[in-house]
Formats: C-alpha cells, structure tokens, sequence
C-alpha cells in the first residue's frame, strides 16, 4: 500500500523500519515515517530540488518483517524537466526472471549513461519494461530489480546519490540499499531512530541528502557520511565497491612496463568526451569561469562543442560564464583575459559577481548552516562560491566546473617540496580520497543551497584512470619555476597538454595558462581573507580558547577562527561533530609524506605570489618602513608622501586624481584606498564632491568630501605643500593644535576636556584601553562592546586589542601574521548583537549590566560601551558611565555617527564617560577622521598618571602604528615621549579633519534646538513619502537616518539583492526599463547617493537615507526643496522595487 503528496518544494529523504533487527510493538512511535513528518523534513531541504517535491509512504514486506517507509524527494529538472512522471520517489513494478519486485527509489544526481544501461537491460537480459519517463534517475529503479544493488551502483556513470527499498512480492523479502557515487560528488548520509522505549531493535534507519533533514529525526551519534564509492545495506553495512587499481593498489605503477603508453592525444581525447557527456541538459546552462587554468581549460574545450551545438538548433546565442571576485584579483582579471581570447562577448556572455570584504562576514553563519562543516579552509572557501552560485542560478540551472584537475596532476603549491614521484603519486591518491569530504562538498553544498547543479568533467571516472595511469614523474614540481612562473612549476603536464589553440582556433593566454595555484579563497582577492579572520577571530576570547579542548573534545578548534565556526556548528548541527572529517593537521598539505611551508592552518602563507600580468599594476610599495618616500615621479608642488603612504597615494593618482584629491586618501586604512579599476574606494566614494545635480543621502556609511570641505582642505594643503623632514613636522603639530581648539569650542567642551584625535572610529577604540592601563596599571581588562553588525565591521577586533584591516594607518599594509597589536595582548570581553534573528532589539545596557557584575568579580577592570547610533540610527537604552571617577569601570559612549545633542554630550561628560566621535558621518568630513573626548576627571587622573607599564603598547606595531604624540592633548605628556617621531606626520587625517571642520563650523550658528526640530520635521516627512509607495517601508526611523526595506513579491529584497539597488540608485538607469512610467524613468534618470544596506534580520535587509549636515542646512534654509530631492530618492528606490527584476536581466 503506498499514498503521494505533492508539493511544489524540494529534497531527498528517506526512512524504513529496522526489520533486520528484532520486532518490536513500539514502531509506532517513529515519526519520521509518517506522511506529515516526511513532508516536513523534507520541506527543509527545498534549496536542494525547487522544481517540485513529491513524498511517499507505505508498508513492504509482512508479518515481521513488515515494514514502513518514507520518501520524501525534490526535484530540480535538469533532464525532461516537464515530464511529471519523471518525479520521483519512484514507486514501480517489475516482473523479472527472479520474481515480481516492487521498488521505491529516491535519487539524487545525474546518470550520464542511463540510456545505455537501459539498451543493455533490454539486448542482454531481454528486459521488457517500459520506461515512464525521460528521466535519467529512473534506469536505477529497473537496474536494481535486474540486477540487484551492487551490480547497479557499480554500472552507473556520473554523480549521485540514491536510497532504494524493495519488496518481493512472492516472499515478502524486504531489502534496504543506499550508494554514493565513485568520486563523492553528491552527498548521502544516515542514522538510526530511536522509539520513545529507547529500544535499540526498535529503530529505523534515517537517509538525507544534507545532515539538516536528520536533525531530530535520529540518534546525533549515529550519522554516518557513505564515503565515496561504497554502498550501505543493513545486512553488511558500507562495502566498498569501486576499486581501479591506481587508487587501492599501492604497488600500481603501469608506467613501468615498456608495454603501456598513454599518449597526449588520448588524455585531451578523453577529457573532450567527459566535457561532452556531462553537456547532457534540456535545460539552460553554462560554466564556472574561475579564471584558473583548470576552469580556462574546461571553457577552452567546452565552447567549440558548445556552438556546435547550436549551429544544429539555429541558435547564436553566447555561451554563459560566471565569474566571482574582487575587482582587479588574480581571478577576475584572468578570467576577463580568458573570455577575450574566446572571442568576448560574441562567444561568452560574462558574468562577474565583485564582493567587498565587508559584506562576506555576515554570510557566515549561513554558509556553516549550508556546508555543515566547521572546517576552517573549507568555509572559506566556500563564501566566495556561494557568491558565484547565487548569481549563476538567477540565469541557468546548471553549470559545468574544473573542480579536481588539482588532485589528479599536482595542482597545489605545496607539490613543490615532493622528493620523488612515488611520494607525489601516494598524496594525489590521498588527496582524491578526500575529494568527497572537502571540496566536492563546496562545490555542491554551494550550488544546491541556490536550486543549481554543478559537473566535473575532470573527475570523469574513465578520464581520472587516464591520468592516474601517466609517469608521475611528468608531474613533479620545480621549486624554482614556481618562483619565475615558468615550466616545471605545478600543472605543467596539463598546462602543455591545452597550450595548443582549440577546434575554434582559440588559446588559453599565456598569463593565464601559467598563473599560479590560487584556492579560491585566494584568487578572488588577495586581502580579504585575512580580513575575515581577524573579524571572527575578535568575536571569540581567550576564555573560550582557553576552554576549547573541553568544549569540544572531537577535532578540537586551533584557533580562535576554528572556534567561531565550531560554535555555528555546535549551534545547527550537535551531537554531529564526528561527521566532519577535517585535513590531517589542519590543512590540506600538512597531511603530506614530506614537509612544506607554504601554506599554515590560515591558508597560503604569500599571497602575493599570485598576482599576474593581467592585473592592473601597483605603483607603490607595500613597505612598512616609515621614511619620506624617495620617489621621484612626484613634482616639486606636492605633498610629501611617506613609505606608509605610498599604497594609498599610487593607486588614487594611478585612477586619475589629483596630488590633493590623493593626499586626501592617506594616513587611513583599506577602506580608503582606492581601487583604479572602478576608481572609488570599498564605500564606492571618490575623493572629490558628488556632481551638484546628484543627491546626496548617504552621510550614515561613508562621504565623499562636500564642496565646503574640500575648500577648507585644499586650502591647508596649499599651505603645506612642498614641506618635509622637520618643517612638515612642526607646521602638522600646529595644524592638530589648532583642530583640537576648534573642536573643543564647537562642541563647547567643559573646562579641562580634552581631545584625542585619531584616523577613524574604529582605530579609537584602542585609546580606552591605553587609558585603561595608565589608570589601573597591570590588571586584567575585560572589554564590553554593544551593537555588532550595527557599529563598524572593525569595531569588535580593535576592542579586543586586535588589527581590524589589512593596512594600519601609520604602517601601510600589515605582514599578513599580524593579530594583535603590541601590548594589547590578553584583552578579554563581551560583543553584544545589536538585533535578534527576526530584527528585533536586543536590551545591550542589560547585557552590559550582566557583564560588568561578571567582570568585576572576576577582579577585572571593565571597559562598558553604550552606541548612541549605529548604522540605523540605534541608540543603547543607557550610556554608561565610569563608575567612581574611573576607578571602577571606564564607561565608553560610542557616538561616531555624531547625531547628538550638545547636551547629550554633556551629560556623558559629566558621568565620566568617554566620548568617540568623528566627523566622517553626519559632518560629511571623507573617510576618516576620528577623536576621543576625554572628560575632566579622567584626563586630570591622566596628568598626574605614569607611563603605562606596558611602553610596548607605544611602539610602531602598537599604538604608534595609529597615533604620534601631535595628535595628543596636555593630558597625555607621559605618552608622547614614546609616541613621538619627527618622521612621521599623518597629513591625510589633518587634511580630512579640516573637510568635517568646516563642516562642523557651518553649522555652528543653528541652535541645537532649531537643528532638533528640523531633523523630526525632516525625519516626518520622508517617513511619510516612503510609507506611500506600495513598494516601500520605512521600517526604522531614528532621529536623521530613515532606514527602508524593498517589496519583492510577498517579501522584501534581501541584502545581495539591495547591494545591486545600492549601486543602481548612483546611476541613470532609465534606458534600461522600457516599461517604466515617464514619471518612474523621470526617477530612474536621477543618481543619489544613499547609506549602503545592512542586514538587519533573517527576513529582510534595509538601506537608508540619512541627512548630513549639508543636506540639514539645506533643510533649514529652503525644507521644500530640499524634500523634493529626498521625493525623488524615495521615487527611484520604489521604480527600482518595482522593476528590479527587468534591471536584474539587464546585467547592468
């Protein structure tokens, strides 16, 4: 008896009674193999089949071996996908020389030869069923009946993944099997149920595509990954059944018999057939264009084949390539030279997904949620693929890969230390091995997660035995070559098997066909993963390190960047650390025969070794020696430019910027740097004022210098051009001098207040625990910061006492080992989120309570934090304080947005809190320019305190990597000392603090009052026009930032599809929606410049519009014309809503 519901959701699920065991009265009890509970587990896999989901159940067998079961299958229709028929599970009847057999069968996966297992049913063993569909999964169910479960899984060719149960007829006989295919490429786990009498005999066996359907359906300590190539039955549990001799035979080696040849033509011969075979769709695709040699090699033999294919269907249409990475990274840039060599865009329709590093940290925990692993390299790996997946899927629903060209002819760096070829031949056999667990995983856990396939002609069963069966001594890697990137280094057998052009006459470039090895975590770019770690990395303390041995015994975490994985891990899927099954040391090559450095648990030790003639060259040096730059393409009339500068200088005049324009950019971090490619910086701001026609709402991110500030700016650089060595260093001192004055009278600071100026808000978090130190001495500091994801990404790492960027202010770029800075080690603390899951806010001033209580008893020396406005406006219910003049606590009021009252600032003065502040948000001063405010009674302690204890903290790779003693106030004399160098000037913040002075002093002689009611006026009325288009929300409103959620269908735009909003709302991009109103295209027409999005909640994301103090003073002036632009940015943000799909096709 069996019943089917059918859903239009997706997965592969699977469960049957245990009837090899004992009987038992309890099976009621397993609820897993009940319709509702099938549905719902298999509901939870709908990413992996959205094309329609379909769940049986029933009974097999009888008397006791009676048992049920339960299929639950998604399908994503890449074979004769309109046939309905072709949905499984399959539940069929054959009759066969052995007897009638009923079969129930869930797949997942494609059969390459399916018809040719079918033809051999039929000629051979004179089968005479028909099949119901055109699928290619079905020949399973009819080779099963045939042949039984070993014989099958051993005839399939391709990637998969299958549960079958059969029954029969005549004897009742039940049989339960479960295969993955020989390579891994398509995943299969199971386990065992317990009833409610936790009777062992009693269980039921448990099948899923992903670890996330068992979730409390089975025993956590019972799930078992089915490696690669083996089968399950209950009867002999896994049995290995693919066996080639290369990979099981230690002794292999048919080179050796002067009999075997394997010639050149063979092997591209037999990687066109597997290209060929795994071109099986009716359905769109395309490829992964990665810009490595393997992916270059897979577009160099694919596209001929390609439009071969459709000259026969008249069609001219190009061939889509998808590509993810940085903009000018080794990948894209390769990748670009690939597709012009193919012919552009004629031949290839490219697609390149760029990412900043900041938007990929909030993807983390999403991405662990989907590859169900916590193994480090893994994840990260895996964030860029999960990019290029997302993109690929909105346009085709398969994409072919050069995944595993590595593994089978020495494609990793460390290749370059093997002694002999036997060595090299026993890693790539181990390599291989893992192939199922490690980046076979990626690359499906990746696609599936976005309803996309990917193929991988290069592990092509009959290809791999090709190449497994050549000398390995061909293959072996020469140090040297990989050093001048020439022949000898890794790949080269492959690389000189594709040198030559293709059927078209095409050829891999040169520069490309011998780049270096890059993991894709590298190649995409080659900063942001050290970003990413140090972001995680801050986000764990040293108590938890210290604790992680006993926390997690299994695999236990290394590093502080293991251990926020294992925690998202622990979190979704405990109980199943054994599962994972992690590289042999923590990485890839430490598992090897021999030794290598090239690599550490963190990834490729140089990164730099993968830049390539095809990126945009760097005119600067990447030292960090700070000494006067002695180069001598600068005229007489410029700024003096520093060796730490030289990074930030190059690429700005490198962009076509102007000598002023570029020292506008120095002294600051990677954020500031500009990109040539695209000529902006991360924030997409150029270091000149917006065009005066264009809107500008964007002062909550970041700002491009308003026409007042670059006045005030070019006026001082004026002044300070031409100075070097002392002269420059004293007219600095003066400039600081005067700038702290200035601000002290703005701000109408209390008598004895004092001002540290610093390059950024995030780099002002060092300050209070150097503040700490002097007032408390050697004592443990715990640091308490509120709102992560609402501050700035680089708060939570510098609070810890920890580099937050690749590039420090007054040191250039940073040696890639660089954690910590010098004499901020052992800073403890808590980071508190600023929102729940679903949005909502969380009580941080509780939570800091909580914290303080707990730090105090632990005899620490607390540093509080309250956020009086983070990205969305969000202010801390309680700024905290410092608790007996300091003595107690330092309370800190992190007010960087600077959208307070002056007598809110000086209420936090008075309770002893410290201040950050800066000018780069609502005074619009350019990215960035920071200050501490230090009330009376603290800097009065400071004046008669010592030098801290710790003077490391003072050095070049400590504070002094931030500050010089020109920024610091009379109260810091102890400090300056061992802060000072005449050296070194940060002419670039000077300069930036002069844009948001002026800023601050247009705006001086409106009474806070007036300026209070015309941001609620202002605040009021944006609300309301937002509120009136049907595609908008003004979700949060706080005081002079209106933060908007977008309408997509029953939803909202999420916060990839709002970075392609964000970008489109800078251009005119009327001519791209024909159906547009004269009204809409009116608005499309129009740039504006608004706060870039920010992920606010699992349902949606926001962006914003923010007044800065421009736009108030706008306001205050002429409010109808000023609200006329901000109609007109609420206008084109709701066209944009509306048309977003037609914009999204147009591949602008």
């Amino acid at each position: 008896a069996s019943s089917a519901l059918r859903r239009e959701m997706c997965g592969l699920v699977a469960a049957i009674d245990d009837v090899w065991g004992k009987t038992s009265s309890a099976r009621s009890d397993i609820a897993i193999l009940g319709e509702d509970t099938m549905n719902a587990a298999s509901k939870i896999l709908h990413h992996r089949g959205p094309d329609g989901m379909h769940v049986s159940t029933g009974t097999v067998g009888e008397g006791e071996t009676l048992a049920r079961w339960s299929m639950g299958h998604t399908r994503l229709a890449i074979v004769d996908p309109s046939n309905r028929f072709a949905d499984m599970p399959f539940n069929l009847s054959f009759k066969t020389k052995k007897g009638d057999k009923i079969i129930h069968l869930a797949a997942n996966g494609e059969i390459y030869n399916h018809n040719q297992v079918y033809k051999d049913l039929v000629a051979k063993e004179g089968w005479n069923h028909d099949r119901v569909s055109g699928s290619d999964c079905e020949v399973i169910a009819h080779a099963f009946a045939q042949y039984g479960g070993p014989k099958t899984a051993a005839s399939l060719d391709g990637m998969f993944a299958f549960v079958a149960f059969e029954e029969d007829v005549a004897t009742g006989e039940v049989k339960a099997f479960a295969a993955r295919d020989p390579v891994g490429i398509k995943p299969l786990y199971y386990g065992r149920t317990k009833c409610s009498n936790s009777s062992d005999d009693a269980a039921a066996y448990v099948f899923s595509s992903e670890l996330k359907a068992l979730v409390g359906h089975v025993d956590p300590s019972t799930v078992v990954a089915i490696p690669p190539g083996h089968y399950w039955t209950p009867e002999g549990g896994l049995v290995c059944y693919y066996n080639p001799e290369w990979l099981r035979n230690d002794d292999y080696a048919p080179w050796e018999d002067p009999n075997h040849t394997v010639t050149d033509d063979e092997i591209r011969e037999g990687f066109t057939k597997a290209v060929q075979k795994r071109m099986m769709s009716d359905v769109e695709y395309g490829f992964f264009l990665s810009g490595g040699v393997d992916s270059c090699i897979v577009s160099h033999d694919l596209l001929p084949l390609w439009r071969e294919e459709r000259i026969k269907l008249g069609d001219d249409r190009p061939l889509p390539a998808y590509t993810v990475g940085m903009e000018n990274s080794p990948d894209v840039m390769a990748a670009r030279g690939m597709v012009d060599a193919l012919g552009g865009e004629k031949h290839v329709e490219h697609h390149v997904r760029s990412f900043t590093p900041d938007e990929v940290f909030d993807l983390v925990p999403k991405i662990i949620y989907h590859m169900e692993t916590y193994e480090a390299e893994l994840i990260r790996s895996a964030i860029p693929n999960w990019l290029l997946a997302e993109r690929a899927a909105q346009d085709v629903k398969m994409v072919l890969t050069g995944e595993g060209a590595d593994e089978i002819f020495a494609g990793y760096l460390y290749f370059q230390d093997a002694e002999n070829p036997r060595q090299l031949q026993n890693e790539l056999r181990r390599i291989y091995g893992m192939l199922g667990n490690v980046n076979l995983h990626r690359t499906d856990r990746m696609t599936m997660a976005h309803g996309l396939e990917a193929r991988v002609p290069f592990l092509d069963t009959e290809f791999t035995r090709l190449a497994m069966s050549v000398d390995p001594a061909k293959k072996m890697v020469n140090r040297e070559a990989v050093k001048t990137n020439s022949r000898g280094r890794e790949k080269t057998f492959l690389r000189e098997l594709f040198e030559g052009p293709n059927s078209n006459g095409d050829s891999i470039p040169r520069p490309v066909l011998w780049r270096a090895k890059a993991m894709q975590c590298e190649g995409v770019g080659e900063d942001w993963v050290s970003i990413l770690q140090r972001r995680v990395s801050s986000l764990v303390s040293d108590a938890e390190m210290d604790e992680a041995h006993i926390t997690y015994p299994i695999n236990t975490p290394q590093t502080k960047e293991e251990l926020y994985y294992r925690r998202i891990y622990d979190e979704n899927f405990h109980g199943m650390e054994h599962v994972v099954k992690l590289w042999e040391g923590g990485g890839r090559a430490m598992g090897a025969e021999w030794k290598s450095d090239m690599y550490t648990r963190e990834g490729l030790r140089n990164v730099g070794m993968l830049r390539h003639s095809l990126q945009q060259a760097r005119s600067f040096s990447s030292t960090a020696e700070r000494k006067l730059s002695t180069a001598t393409n600068r005229s007489f009339s410029s700024i003096a430019v520093q060796k730490f500068d030289e990074e930030a200088y190059g690429t700005a005049i490198e962009s076509g910027y102007s000598d002023f324009e570029a020292s506008l950019t120095l002294g600051g971090d990677d954020r500031s740097i500009i990109n040539p490619s695209v000529r902006t910086n991360k924030y997409h701001i150029k270091p000149q004022p917006v065009n005066p026609a264009h809107v500008f709402r964007g002062s909550c991110t970041g700002n491009p210098p308003t026409q007042r500030g670059y006045d005030a700016s070019k006026e001082l650089y004026e002044k300070l051009v031409g100075l070097e060595g002392k002269d420059l260093e004293v007219e600095i001192r003066k400039v600081f001098e005067d700038q702290r004055s200035r601000l002290s009278k703005l701000l109408n600071l209390p008598e004895g207040t004092e001002v540290i100026l610093c390059p950024s808000g995030s780099d002002a978090e060092y300050i209070p625990i150097a503040i700490a130190r002097a007032l408390k001495g050697d004592v443990t500091i715990e640091n308490g910061v509120t709102q992560l994801r609402e501050v700035g990404a680089g708060t939570a790492p510098a609070s810890m006492g920890q580099f937050f960027s690749t590039h420090a202010p007054l040191m250039g770029r940073l040696d890639p080992d660089a954690k910590v800075l010098d004499g901020f080690e052992g800073i403890d603390g808590a980071i508190i989120a600023a929102r729940e899951k679903d949005g909502s806010v969380v009580n941080a001033s509780e939570e800091m309570d909580r914290f303080v209580e707990s730090a105090l008893a632990k005899g620490a020396y607390p540093i509080v934090h309250g956020v009086f406005g983070g990205k969305t406006g969000l202010r801390d219910i309680k700024m905290p304080g410092s608790a007996d003049c300091g003595e107690k606590t330092l309370g800190v009021v992190d007010a960087c947005q600077a959208r307070f009252s002056l007598d809110e600032l000086h209420g936090w003065l008075g309770q002893d809190s410290l201040v950050l502040f800066t000018a780069s948000k609502f005074y619009q001063a350019p990215p960035f320019c920071g200050a501490v405010i230090v009330p009376a009674t603290i800097a009065e302690k400071l004046r008669s305190s010592s030098t801290p204890g710790h003077s490391d903290m003072f050095n070049s790779q400590g504070l002094g990597g931030f500050l010089t003693d020109k920024e610091l106030p009379s109260c810091l004399e102890s400090w300056s000392p061992l802060l000072k160098d005449d050296d070194v000037s940060n002419v670039g913040l000077a300069f930036r603090w002069e844009a948001g002075l002026a800023g601050m002093e247009a705006i001086a002689s409106v009474p806070d009052s007036v300026r209070i009611d015309a941001v609620n006026e202002w605040a009021k009325a944006v609300t309301s026009m937002t509120d009136a288009e049907q595609a908008l929300d003004a979700w949060c409103v706080q005081r002079s930032i209106v933060s908007i959620r977008v309408k997509k269908g029953d939803g909202w735009l999420s916060m990839s599809e709002l970075r392609d909003l964000y970008r489109w709302m800078s251009m005119d991009v009327s001519d791209l929606v024909a159906g547009a109103t004269a009204e809409e295209k009116d608005a499309l027409s129009k740039p504006a410049y608004i706060g870039q999005p920010v992920d606010v909640s699992e349902s949606h994301a926001i962006v914003r519009i923010a007044l800065g103090v421009e736009s108030l003073l706008s306001y205050v002036d002429d409010n109808d014309a000023t609200l006329a632009e901000d109609q007109m940015v609420v206008k084109k943000l709701a066209a944009i809503g509306k048309h977003f799909n037609t914009l999204k096709d147009s591949g602008r």
